[in-house]
C-alpha cells in the first residue's frame, strides 16, 4: 500500500514538529515554503519553494505530485492557502469561506457581532485619513486585518503615537485594509481548543503577561488561568460560541479573549494551533491526546479523533527578557533543564549576537516550556529557571 502525501505548508521552525509527527505515522512529506532553504526541507521526502498565501501556485504544486493531503496548522497566513485547494481536490478541509472568516480580522468582528456575541466597537480602514476620522476616544486599538505574531498591532494610548500605529499596521497588512477597534482593559487570556463534527473540546485556558516595553506582545502564558470556575466556564462557552459563528466543523484553534470584570470578550481567533511548542507540544500534554498526530490523520481522510481526557495538568510558557546589548557568554542552561518539570529551552541566540528586546511575537528571542500537576508548581520551576540561565555581554 502506497504510504500517503501529506501536504504541509510551511518548513519554518514552528512547522518542524507536526513534519516529524507525519514522519512517524508513516506518511511521505512535502513541504513547501517561500524561502530557498527553510530547515523543513531537510526533513521532507519532497520540497517545493512557493509562497504558501499563493493559492494557485499551490495548488499546481499539491496537484503535480498527487497530494492525499494538505495541512496549516501552525501559521494563520497559509490556512486559505490549505482550505482552497483542499476544496479544489476533494480532500478533508476547513472550507475556504470557514477559513477567511477566521484569518480575516474585520471579517471575525462582523460575524461574532451578527451572531449576537459581545464586541467593541469595530471599523476597517485603508488609508491613514479614514482610521483616524473614526474618531476613537484613546486608548484604542489597530491592527492588520490579516497579519500575525502581533505585527503591526498597537494599542494607541496618547495621540503622539496615533500616525506611526496606524501607518505601521497598514505596512503589515497583506491586503492594505486594518481594523480599529475600542480597547478593550482586562485580562488577556488564550484558549486552545479542538473541533471534531462541530463540538468544540477545550485543550487548556491561560492567563497571559506581557513585556512592559511592547504591551501588545506576551512574555508568559500559564496553564490554568487563574480565574474562578465561573469565569472559566464563561470564556469556555464563548469559545464555543465564537467557533460556531465562525463556522469551523472540524480542526484546531488558538484564541485570544479579554476577560473584563467577570465578562470575557473575542480578541482573535485562530482555525490553527499556536507556535512556541503551544500546539505541538503544550496542547498534547494538557489534553492528554496527541492532537497535532490525529490531525494528520484527519487531513488524509482518517477518522478525527482528538477528544482531551479529564485529567488536571498544569503547563507554563515564559518568553526570556535579557537587556540588550552583544552577547559575550551564555550560562546555566544545562543545570536548568534538569530542574524538574522543564520540558524545553530554547534561545535563538548566541555569542557574538546583538540581542534587542522584542518587537513582536518572531522576534522574542527564547523561551522556557514546564510541565507539572499546579499554576504554582509550573510557575515556581520557571522563576528557578530565569534565575539560573544568565548572559554576560561584551
Amino acid at each position: 500500500m502506497t504510504q500517503p502525501l501529506i501536504h504541509i505548508l510551511g518548513g519554518g521552525l514552528w512547522q518542524l514538529p507536526t513534519i516529524r509527527k507525519a514522519k512517524a505515522l508513516g506518511y511521505r512529506v512535502l513541504v513547501s515554503d517561500m524561502y530557498p532553504n527553510p530547515p523543513g526541507f531537510a526533513l521532507a521526502d519532497l520540497h517545493e519553494q512557493v509562497d504558501i498565501t499563493d493559492r494557485e501556485a499551490t495548488l499546481k504544486v499539491a496537484e503535480r505530485h498527487q497530494i492525499d493531503g494538505i495541512i496549516c496548522d501552525t501559521t494563520d497566513v497559509g490556512v486559505p492557502t490549505m482550505a482552497y485547494v483542499a476544496e479544489k481536490l476533494g480532500l478533508p478541509g476547513i472550507g475556504l469561506e470557514t477559513a477567511l472568516n477566521f484569518t480575516n480580522k474585520y471579517r471575525m468582528r462582523d460575524l461574532t457581532s451578527k451572531a449576537g456575541l459581545a464586541n467593541p466597537p469595530f471599523r476597517k480602514a485603508t488609508t491613514l485619513a479614514k482610521a483616524r476620522g473614526f474618531g476613537f476616544p484613546l486608548p484604542f486599538v489597530v491592527k492588520p486585518v490579516d497579519s500575525q505574531s502581533s505585527r503591526g498591532v498597537h494599542v494607541i494610548r496618547n495621540s503622539d503615537e496615533i500616525d506611526y500605529s496606524i501607518l505601521d499596521a497598514l505596512k503589515n497588512s497583506r491586503s492594505g485594509e486594518i481594523i480599529v477597534e475600542g480597547f478593550l482593559d482586562g485580562i488577556e487570556v488564550t484558549v486552545e481548543s479542538v473541533v471534531v463534527a462541530g463540538r468544540v473540546h477545550t485543550v487548556g485556558i491561560s492567563d497571559k503577561d506581557h513585556y512592559a516595553h511592547r504591551p501588545e506582545v506576551a512574555n508568559r502564558l500559564t496553564y490554568p488561568a487563574a480565574f474562578p470556575v465561573a469565569i472559566l466556564q464563561s470564556i469556555t462557552n464563548l469559545n464555543a460560541a465564537v467557533v460556531a459563528a465562525l463556522g469551523l466543523k472540524n480542526g484546531v484553534t488558538h484564541a485570544e479573549y479579554m476577560v473584563v470584570g467577570e465578562t470575557p470578550y473575542l480578541v482573535e481567533i485562530a482555525a490553527r494551533g499556536a507556535g512556541s511548542y503551544v500546539y505541538s507540544d503544550i496542547g498534547p500534554y494538557l489534553a492528554g491526546v496527541d492532537i497535532p498526530s490525529a490531525y494528520l490523520q484527519y487531513a488524509v481522510g482518517g477518522d478525527f479523533t482528538a477528544t482531551p481526557d479529564e485529567i488536571s495538568r498544569a503547563a507554563n510558557l515564559a518568553f526570556f527578557d535579557f537587556p540588550a546589548g552583544k552577547v559575550k557568554g551564555i550560562y546555566g542552561v544545562e543545570a536548568a533543564k534538569t530542574l524538574p518539570g522543564v520540558h524545553t529551552i530554547l534561545l535563538e541566540f548566541s555569542p557574538g549576537d546583538f540581542i534587542q528586546p522584542p518587537n513582536d511575537d518572531r522576534s522574542r528571542i527564547g523561551l522556557v516550556v514546564v510541565f507539572g500537576n499546579t499554576r504554582d508548581q509550573v510557575l515556581a520551576t520557571t522563576r528557578q529557571v530565569m534565575e539560573t540561565v544568565k548572559v554576560t555581554y561584551a
